[in-house]
């Protein structure tokens, strides 16, 4: 099983996941209690699967706003480095380009987070 979380979207977490080569895009609203964890986890639980499945995950960066992004980043490379798979960050969900690049990145190579803007953190208000 393969997932890509994607947190770009205001109070929406879409899990895309692969069962054998069928892509499944499930969408959660985050003001129903729902994060990142707790929807990945209604999702194995539906599915029959459980984390030991996972063989491969990416995370989107690049889009969205500046927390969800280091969310979404941060629990990708949890995931990835308590499983032992590998991780890559993507800009566009394209099931296809997802897999070809996953197949070269190494376990223990992990995502930095790219925002799609500059940081607001720290700067003085005019």
């Amino acid at each position: 099983m393969y997932l890509i979380i994607d947190n770009s979207i205001d109070d929406k977490i879409s899990l895309h996941y692969s069962l054998n080569t069928k892509w499944v895009q499930r969408d959660f609203a985050v003001d129903e209690g729902m994060n990142i964890l707790s929807s990945l986890q209604q999702v194995l639980d539906e599915e029959g699967e459980d984390l030991a499945d996972l063989n491969g995950l990416g995370a989107v960066v690049g889009i969205g706003r500046f927390t969800a992004t280091r969310v979404a980043v941060t629990a990708g490379n949890t995931l990835a480095y308590a499983l032992k798979i590998p991780i890559i960050g993507i800009t566009n969900i394209d099931y296809e380009d997802f897999s070809r690049k996953l197949k070269d990145v190494p376990i223990g190579q992990y995502v930095s987070a790219k925002y799609s803007g500059e940081a607001n953190i720290g700067k003085k208000k005019i």
